[in-house]
């Protein structure tokens, strides 16, 4: 009998408790994997839209490249105060030409101009010292090509062809329409990778028709910069223009494929990549107007997408797709639930008390982690996390931080990059609106290195690396703890001065940064040195938006700049 009351009692002890702790585990599970499956959810959309940025920013900058050669070939009358008389005289444009291919040489180092009577000239940098002049004079049987080392140089002829301008479409495109026309992607023939051509109709004074300028863009850059994007193992970004074709891709399939010895653009629906042509085929059932976020299921599991429209103010209308597989973020909250669950059922008999106090510590921490994932994807800077674990809420803790300065700091020198900087100044104005008395604006520094490129032909990249590091730390030294140094791109830096609206104050910033950007940098057998043109533009008195803030400093900065080089500076129309 007090056997059988002892094994009852064992039962009415031992059952509940292992129920209960069970159940409690079970909780555990539920409560980590809900609060980090929120968390990492909230912080995918920050990446994913962040990358979409990135991206569109870059490809943006490479369209505006192309409108902006032809605008210093061809201005339109928006840009200029009175209506231009476009000469087509060909040495004239021959000179024209050889400043525009040089303005952007890594995605737009082709100009050329066709005329109504047939004739062409084009300048194409292949390289920094290898150009080609294209040619052909009215009424001549053929086109020729030099190749050639200054403006007028006829020595060496390389090839000629019977190219007529007029029968090409981009001529007759622009021909037929008031605005700069962008043709189809194509893989250019002379160049062998996809290429796109921007294109318009040029005017005499007397508003007659002369002809078409036109310059190509190359469009290997961009998928060699998504190849480059960090977002996480078996990420994919991808471009598609308004037909559904790759324009670029981060992936290893290239965006081609030969047909009858000819290279044939691949749709995305056709892409092997089921990451590409699965989500692509969703997004064609959505109808989003901007940068939006979804969650399609496809073959491999749950993919996170971020859609953003992209080239619309450049008359394009393409899309920035940025895939990542869910699992890619989830495989370590899984494994953490798994491993809590052997755990407890292992600890049975440590009873409830240690089961809640092991569920506190792990829901103060993913608290934690959620509050800084929301903080972060509103665009403010993250809290420090003070998790100090070794387990898979520390990794995820690390992994956070990680992301954010990824996201937040250049790779290179440190110092924040740009899209850390436009969330500070939106966070400023965001305060001036809400609280204008106390607001007491900014200045932006716009900062560009001069000679940077004598450092990176004759010396190497490395070399250049290391003096922006050392420049880098040199901005961070002179503004106080309470400003911003960013890295806008390249050797452009942004500073961010809060409360500094006096012009004095700004001169007298402007000319201590100078000297010591100027200051010699010592290499281990070389010294070197670079200058600084500075351009500013103070909040509110020069805008109330970055764009406009940036483009103010820029273009007071590239007016230091000319007043440098003089007569021997480049104008931009």
């Amino acid at each position: 009998m007090n056997g059988l009351n002892r094994s009852s009692l064992r039962r009415e002890l031992v059952i509940p408790i292992t129920v209960l702790v069970i159940v409690v585990s079970a909780a555990i599970g539920w409560v980590s994997m809900k609060a980090g499956s929120d968390a990492v959810h909230t912080l995918t959309q920050r990446i994913l839209i962040d990358m979409a940025t990135r991206i569109n920013l870059l490809t943006e900058k490479h369209l505006d490249g192309a409108i902006t050669a032809l605008e210093s070939v061809a201005p339109s009358s928006q840009h200029i105060p009175q209506t231009q008389d476009f000469s087509p005289d060909m040495h004239l444009l021959e000179s024209k030409f050889w400043a525009a291919s040089g303005l952007f040489m890594d995605v737009n180092n082709y100009v050329y101009f066709g005329g109504k009577d047939g004739r062409f000239v084009g300048v194409y940098r292949v390289s920094r010292d290898d150009v080609q002049l294209l040619w052909r004079e009215p009424g001549a049987a053929k086109r020729q090509v030099y190749s050639v080392k200054t403006i007028g140089d006829r020595h060496e002829l390389i090839r000629s062809d019977e190219l007529d301008p007029r029968k090409r479409p981009w001529y007759q495109a622009a021909m037929s329409s008031e605005q700069p026309v962008w043709s189809k992607i194509y893989n250019n023939f002379s160049f062998h990778y996809p290429t796109i051509t921007l294109a318009k109709a040029v005017f005499e004074k007397n508003h007659e028709f002369v002809g078409v300028v036109a310059t190509d863009l190359t469009l290997k850059e961009l998928s060699g910069f998504l190849s480059k994007l960090d977002i996480s193992k078996n990420s994919v970004a991808y471009i598609v223009d308004a037909d559904g074709y790759i324009v670029a891709t981060s992936g290893k399939e290239l965006p081609e494929r030969t047909v009858n010895d000819l290279p044939e653009r691949m749709r995305a629906i056709d892409m092997k990549t089921m990451l590409i042509s699965e989500t692509f085929k969703k997004i064609n059932q959505t109808h989003a107007s901007g940068a939006e976020t979804y969650s399609f299921d496809i073959g491999n599991g749950t993919v996170d997408v971020a859609v953003s429209p992209l080239g619309n103010k450049q008359g394009l209308r393409w899309q920035t797709v940025v895939v990542v597989p869910r699992s890619d973020f989830m495989s370590a909250i899984n494994q953490g639930l798994v491993q809590s669950m052997v755990i407890a059922s292992a600890c049975i008999i440590f009873a409830l008390v240690i089961a809640l106090t092991i569920v506190e510590r792990v829901i103060r921490d993913i608290r934690k982690l959620t509050s800084a994932a929301k903080k972060f994807g509103n665009g403010e800077t993250m809290p420090k996390l003070d998790i100090h674990r070794k387990d898979e809420i520390g990794i995820l803790a690390q992994t956070f931080t990680e992301m954010e300065n990824k996201l937040r700091f250049d790779k290179l020198t440190q110092v924040a990059n740009r899209e850390s900087l436009f969330s500070q100044i939106n966070a400023l104005q965001k305060q001036a609106r809400e609280n204008p008395a106390s607001s007491e604006g900014f200045t932006l520094l716009f900062v560009d290195l001069d000679r940077f490129k004598f450092i990176n032909d004759n010396y190497g990249h490395d070399a250049g690396d290391k003096a922006l590091v050392i420049i880098a730390a040199r901005l961070r030294a002179a503004i106080r703890d309470t400003d911003e140094v960013a890295r806008y791109g390249g050797d452009e830096f942004v500073l961010l001065l809060k409360g500094t609206r006096n012009s004095i104050d700004i001169n007298h910033m402007a000319e201590k940064i100078s000297s010591l950007v100027e200051e010699p940098i010592v290499f281990e057998d070389v010294v070197v040195d670079v200058g600084a043109s500075i351009g500013w533009a103070n909040f509110p008195e020069d805008g109330d938006d970055y764009v406009r803030l940036i483009k103010i400093a820029d273009s007071r900065m590239y007016s230091r700049k000319r007043d440098k080089k003089g007569s021997q500076s480049i104008r931009l129309a």
